[in-house]
């Protein structure tokens, strides 16, 4: 097999499995680990994967901003024990900055009924799961974006601006290895990026196995900014053992 051939077959099974390894395509394709290694690394140079210490995952660009009513019929098992997980993490008397997206959006129903706390958030789908709570919701203004349900703009990072957290929770669009935490929405990374700014303590992200390998345009913060990502158990264990080589706290749900 040329070596051509050999790496469009590595591509095809990203396509299918999202994770491959270097041990598992020496089997499969009849060449050494090391011939193996200098595929993926050329496929990585490629922008085509994303390297792991084990092998790869495949990289994918994010061109439009998921919708909001279509994403909260998605993995919908994983995101509510992703949610549950960190529900756990709010603290009695804590202000917490709580970003975007649908899982972001039901922690607040499984947080203790008894724990009163200020959210701070642009994420309008917080309304409905902080029903029955003790907590303190602090909804900022600015323009509304209806495929994402939130708020954004000039007056909803400066409204940020007022507040400190020791504690911010966000789902995400993207997670990448090398691209760290991204958005195709400019405007969503604006109000995500103030709201890192003002954190005084961890920034927590939220990911199930479908966000894994996904880049954006838009950046909001790199890999080193992150102290725990909350994942599902659909990870691959090499995406997982690299973020904790990186001095990340990785808690699978």
């Amino acid at each position: 097999m040329f070596p051509a051939e050999r790496q469009g077959r590595i591509v095809e099974l990203l396509k299918e499995q999202r994770a491959v390894r270097v041990a598992s395509l020496s089997d499969l394709l009849g060449v050494s680990e090391m011939t193996i290694r200098r595929d993926l690394e050329r496929l990585a140079n490629d922008g085509i994967l994303s390297r792991t210490h084990g092998g790869a995952i495949l990289r994918q660009r994010m061109v439009e901003e998921p919708r909001y009513v279509l994403n909260v019929r998605a993995h919908t098992e994983e995101k509510e024990r992703i949610s549950r997980a960190a529900a756990r993490l709010i603290k009695q008397g804590e202000t917490v900055f709580l970003g975007s997206g649908t899982t972001a959006s039901q922690l607040l129903a499984h947080v203790d009924p008894q724990v009163e706390a200020r959210i701070v958030t642009h994420n309008l789908g917080v309304v409905t799961s902080a029903h029955g709570t003790s907590l303190d919701v602090v909804l900022i203004g600015g323009q509304y974006r209806p495929h994402t349900n939130s708020v954004e703009g000039a007056l909803a990072v400066e409204i940020v601006s007022r507040f400190h957290a020791p504690l911010f929770i966000l789902g995400c669009d993207g997670l990448s290895l090398e691209e760290g935490l991204t958005t195709p929405s400019l405007g969503l990374a604006g109000v995500e990026r103030a709201m890192l700014r003002q954190t005084r303590g961890e920034v927590v992200v939220l990911a199930d196995h479908s966000k894994i390998g996904v880049v954006g345009d838009a950046v909001i913060c790199p890999l080193d900014d992150i102290q725990t990502i909350i994942v599902d158990d659909g990870v691959d264990g090499d995406v997982r053992d690299e973020m904790r080589r990186r001095g990340i706290r990785v808690v699978v749900a």
